[in-house]
């Protein structure tokens, strides 16, 4: 049964809802700039913060705003376009749309546990290479990756990897071009290690994306495993640029 609690607080959430539609539609607030605190913008609504929390939330959902952990909510700045099938670097394609900064935070050599063996078609215990790391577009980390690579097919990657891009080093290094063999999208809620990168809050929307690639012989040597911000993502499938 629905009490009458439950329709007043359904009711003040949409009307705070759409109060903060009319004002994004209108650009009260500018791409990338913090929200008034929530205290400020349920008195200035006049609704509770329940319903107000909940109205944000929705838009966090739609992409509309994102939420930096102890420091607020924000409007959601120009998404990045994104071409999955593609091999171009992050750096390029971000270069092409605004700016880049990316950090490569670890980079270990690794035994290759049961999932990771039978993914790559190798003895369990072979030693993979893993680089974990973010990148951020206009001032905004927007997705953490994860990459493990096949160390069986490219003695001494560590030490050449510098500023390139994995691609480059496969084609500049090993005269390998990768070839994308697998690629799987999925929604997930960010938690963990990404969500502490990313700075969202526990829970926030994302998209988890993994790429499986191969060298000409269908052998696997690199695993790319993503996690992006929801609202930061623009995902367009463009088959001729794959190449």
């Amino acid at each position: 049964m629905v009490t009458n609690t439950q329709n007043k607080t359904a009711t003040l959430t949409g009307l705070a809802l759409s109060a903060l539609q009319e004002a994004l539609t209108a650009k009260q607030w500018k791409s990338g700039e913090k929200l008034p605190a929530e205290r400020d913008l349920s008195k200035f609504l006049g609704v509770n913060r329940m319903s107000l929390r909940q109205a944000l939330l929705t838009l966090e959902n739609e992409g509309a705003i994102f939420r930096i952990d102890r420091k607020g909510w924000y409007v959601s700045q120009t998404r990045f376009v994104y071409n999955p099938l593609g091999h171009i670097s992050f750096k390029q394609a971000a270069a092409e749309q605004g700016t880049a900064t990316w950090k490569d935070l670890k980079q270990e050599i690794t035994p290759a546990n049961t999932k990771n063996a039978k993914l790559f078609g190798i003895e369990e215990g072979s030693l993979l290479l893993r680089v974990q790391g973010w990148g951020a577009f206009n001032q905004h980390r927007i997705f953490v990756h994860d990459v493990l690579i096949n160390l069986e097919h490219a003695p001494n990657y560590p030490e050449k990897l510098t500023e390139r891009s994995f691609t480059q080093v496969w084609l500049e290094e090993y005269g390998i071009e990768p070839k994308l063999a697998d690629l799987m999208i999925r929604p997930v809620r960010l938690g963990g290690e990404p969500q502490t990168l990313l700075g969202c809050t526990n829970g926030a929307p994302g998209l988890y994306l993994r790429r499986v690639k191969t060298d000409d012989r269908e052998r696997v040597i690199q695993v790319d495993r993503e996690f992006w911000r929801f609202e930061a993502l623009e995902l367009q499938f463009s088959p001729n640029q794959s190449d």
